[in-house]
C-alpha cells in the first residue's frame, strides 16, 4: 500500500472523526452525520444517493459486475460523554460511545485511497453508511431501498472498533459471531396489602425476585453447555413504600441466543417457564418479548480469504483470529443473511484507554483510524 497516501489521509480522517464526534445523533435521525459524509465524498469525487431519509451509498470502480459492500454505522447513543477531550459532545445526554464516529471516518478514508487507486478496481465497490444499528435497525430499510441490487452486492465486510485488542490490529471470528439480542418485558401482578399481614397477600416481589434467580436455570441447565446463552435483567420496578406489600412488579431485560436454530425454542420455552414459575407464587406474568437481529454469521470460506488478504497487505502480526464470538448484537446479520459477510474487529486501546465502548468515558485510539481504513481497502482491491 502507498503510505506516503496513507499519510496524508490520516489527519483527513481524524479531522472528519471528531468533527463527527462534537454532534452525535441517534437512531434513524442523523441528517447532519448524513450530510458531512457527503460533502466527504463530493470532495472526493465519488458518486452517491440517499437511498433511505439519512442512509447515504457510494460507488467506486466499475459500474457493472459483481460488487462488493463496505459497510461503517453513524448513530451514536443516549449518553452523557465523561471523556473530557477537547472535541467531546457538545449535546447534552448524546455520545458516540460505541465508536460509529471511528467507522464513519475509517470508511471515508478507504474511499480517499480507493479513488485514487479506482483504475484498479476490478469490481464495483458499494460504500454504505447506515444510520440507526443501535436501533431500531438502519441495515433492513437500506436492504429494502435496493442497496444490494444495483450494482449486485455478492460480498459485504463491516468494522467494529474493539476495545479488547491493541490498536493496530484486526480480528476475525468466522461462524456465529454475534448474538441475537431479544428484549423483554415481564409484568407480575399479585394482590397488595400491609407488610404487616403477608398472609392476606400475593407478593408480588417475593414472584420477581423468585423469577430473577429461576431464570438463570435456563441457562444452567436447559441449554446446551457449549452454546453461549445469556439472559440479563437490567431493571425492576414495584412496590410502594417500606410497609407495603406490593400488588405489581415489572422486570425488563434481554435475552442474547448465538444459535440461529435456537432462537424460538428458547423464547418459548422462556415465556412457559415465566409464566410457570409466577403461578406457583400464586401470581400471574404476562411476558412481552420484543425481537432484535438475527445472530450475526460470518462467512467461514469467505473470512478466510479476508484474513489471507489483510495478513498480506498489513501483516501477519496484525491480523489475529478471535477465541470466542461475541454476545453483543448488529444488524448487519441481515446482510450477513443475504450474502457472504465478515465483522473487522478493529482494535482500539491505546495509552490513554480507560473503558470500553457504550461507557460515558470511552476514548479509542485514534491511530486505529488507519487500519480500519487500510482493512476497508485492501479487501475492496484484492478480492
Amino acid at each position: 500500500m502507498d503510505e506516503i497516501l496513507w499519510q496524508e489521509i490520516m489527519p483527513w480522517m481524524v479531522e472528519i472523526r471528531r468533527q463527527i464526534h462534537q454532534f452525535p445523533e441517534l437512531g434513524l435521525d442523523t441528517p447532519k452525520t448524513a450530510s458531512r459524509v457527503e460533502a466527504a465524498l463530493d470532495e472526493l469525487g465519488i458518486r452517491h444517493q440517499r437511498i433511505i431519509g439519512s442512509g447515504v451509498v457510494g460507488y467506486l470502480g466499475p459500474q457493472n459486475g459483481e460488487a462488493i459492500l463496505l459497510r461503517a454505522d453513524m448513530d451514536g447513543l443516549p449518553i452523557e460523554e465523561k471523556t473530557g477531550l477537547p472535541y467531546a459532545s457538545t449535546i447534552k445526554g448524546r455520545m458516540h460511545a460505541c465508536g460509529h464516529d471511528a467507522h464513519t471516518a475509517m470508511l471515508l478514508g478507504a474511499a480517499y485511497y480507493l479513488k485514487r487507486r479506482e483504475r484498479d478496481l476490478t469490481h464495483p465497490v458499494t460504500l454504505m453508511f447506515q444510520p440507526g444499528e443501535e436501533g431500531p435497525g438502519g441495515a433492513l430499510p437500506m436492504i429494502k431501498a435496493g442497496i444490494l441490487d444495483h450494482p449486485r452486492v455478492t460480498r459485504a465486510v463491516m468494522t467494529h472498533v474493539d476495545s479488547e485488542l491493541p490498536w493496530g490490529t484486526i480480528g476475525l471470528f468466522s461462524g456465529p459471531a454475534m448474538a441475537s439480542p431479544n428484549d423483554f418485558k415481564i409484568t407480575i401482578r399479585g394482590k397488595g396489602g400491609h407488610g404487616a399481614h403477608p398472609d392476606k397477600t400475593v407478593d408480588a416481589i417475593i414472584a420477581a425476585t423468585a423469577i430473577v434467580q429461576g431464570c438463570q436455570t435456563l441457562v444452567s441447565r436447559e441449554y446446551d453447555p457449549t452454546e453461549p446463552f445469556v439472559v440479563t435483567f437490567g431493571t425492576i420496578h414495584g412496590g410502594y413504600r417500606e410497609n407495603v406489600i406490593a400488588d405489581e412488579v415489572e422486570l425488563t431485560g434481554t435475552i442474547r441466543i448465538l444459535s440461529p436454530a435456537e432462537i424460538e425454542r428458547t423464547l418459548t420455552r422462556f415465556t412457559q417457564f415465566i409464566e410457570q414459575l409466577a403461578a406457583a407464587y400464586r401470581t400471574q406474568a404476562t411476558v412481552e418479548i420484543t425481537r432484535g437481529y438475527p445472530p450475526l454469521v460470518a462467512d467461514a470460506a469467505f473470512t478466510d480469504q479476508v484474513e489471507a488478504v489483510l495478513q498480506q497487505e498489513l501483516g501477519s502480526d496484525s491480523v489475529r483470529r478471535l477465541p470466542k464470538p461475541s454476545m453483543g448484537a448488529e444488524d448487519f446479520a441481515y446482510i450477513a443473511e443475504k450474502v457472504p459477510a465478515t465483522n473487522l474487529h478493529v482494535g482500539v486501546v491505546g495509552p490513554e484507554f480507560v473503558t470500553g465502548i457504550h461507557s460515558a468515558g470511552f476514548n479509542l485510539d485514534e491511530r486505529a483510524l488507519i487500519t480500519g481504513a487500510k482493512a476497508y481497502a485492501a479487501v475492496a482491491l484484492y478480492l
